[in-house]
């Protein structure tokens, strides 16, 4: 009956905003983050401040950055990341906002101009002065090669990956975005996010607050579950499953 219920607020919807969390990309083999396998076990989170301050911390960070896009060159999308694509594909006005820096939302289908990545991307760097966009591969042929970390080449700012560092704002434009599509939105749809990170985590209530309504699909209990019109605490890849089978989407 749930999987019925999600399919029927699907079509009443007129924008639908899908929010997605770490719970979206397991089943592809990434851990949550803070999990106990997570990927901070092994690599330890270095603090924006720590980054500024020290070029040991930096070099530190560019390592983290190469563990993490070396793993992800092995892994893919899943059907989880199939079905926001559909979603998306329904209806020009429905937007992605993702808490991912995996960027397999992408490489499922889904162009950027359809995401909002409110924590970054771990797949390119930016100049923390000038906002210069880079590639990764010069960075880390220089921690290869133990040589200096370049600063940009356009004003000599520190260039850091594109991610939100602990410690670090969240980029102000981002999450302007972020809030005028959950206010649009006659539907937000939460897919593997425990809603406990801010400032993503109010995003719901915003929706809420505008008269939207809420799916939530997350293994474990939210904040917002009972607000919620739908609640599922399943595998978000069972879930997509059923709704992919069912060819509703197509």
């Amino acid at each position: 009956m749930k999987i019925e219920a999600f399919i029927q607020k699907i079509k009443e919807a007129d924008s639908i905003t899908i929010l997605t969390g770490a719970g979206i990309s397991t089943a592809s083999g990434i851990p949550d983050f803070r999990g106990d396998n997570g990927f901070w076990k092994t690599n330890k989170p270095i603090y924006f401040d720590e980054f500024l301050s020290s070029s040991a911390k930096r070099k530190e960070s560019w390592k983290n950055n190469i563990a993490l896009t070396e793993k992800l060159k092995s892994i893919s999308f899943n059907k989880g990341h199939t079905l926001v694509r559909k979603i998306l594909d329904m209806n020009p006005n429905n937007i992605l906002i993702t808490q991912n820096i995996d960027g397999l939302h992408q490489q499922s289908g889904v162009s950027n101009d359809r995401i909002i990545e409110i924590h970054g991307t771990a797949l390119k760097a930016n100049c923390l002065e000038c906002e210069k966009i880079f590639s990764l591969e010069k960075f880390h042929e220089a921690l290869k090669a133990n040589a200096p970390i370049p600063n940009c080449d356009d004003c000599d700012g520190l260039v850091k990956v594109a991610t939100i560092s602990f410690g670090q704002p969240m980029n102000h434009v981002t999450m302007e975005k972020a809030v005028a599509s959950a206010i649009r939105s006659s539907l937000m749809i939460v897919l593997g996010s425990s809603l406990v990170v801010q400032p993503v985590a109010g995003l719901p209530k915003i929706a809420l607050e505008n008269g939207g309504r809420l799916i939530i699909c997350n293994l474990q209990t939210t904040p917002y579950d009972q607000h919620a019109d739908l609640v599922m605490h399943e595998k978000i890849e069972n879930i997509a499953e059923e709704l992919l089978l069912s060819r509703v989407l197509d």
